[in-house]
């Protein structure tokens, strides 16, 4: 090796170790981001139940009305 070459030995090793450790991040999230996802989910969750709450009741408040006002029949034009 040229003495160049060993002299940027040390920055070449520590460049790629910093380039390694952007590839070895944790698989699982840590336990504050779990809590805080799990939260979301729940606040999503929520909100979604509600939403459906409130279709099936004016879904059903609908009905009740088609039942107690039926449409009134259709009239047809006389032929000429």
């Amino acid at each position: 090796m040229a003495p160049r070459e060993t002299a940027n030995l040390p920055l070449r090793s520590f460049a790629n170790r910093k380039a390694m450790d952007q590839f070895a991040t944790p698989r699982r999230p840590s336990a504050q981001i779990q809590h805080e996802l799990a939260q979301e989910r729940k606040a999503v969750d929520a909100n979604t139940a509600r939403l459906r709450a409130l279709r099936l009741a004016k879904e059903a408040a609908d009905a009740a009305y088609a039942l107690a006002n039926p449409p009134p029949p259709k009239t047809r034009k006389p032929r000429k």
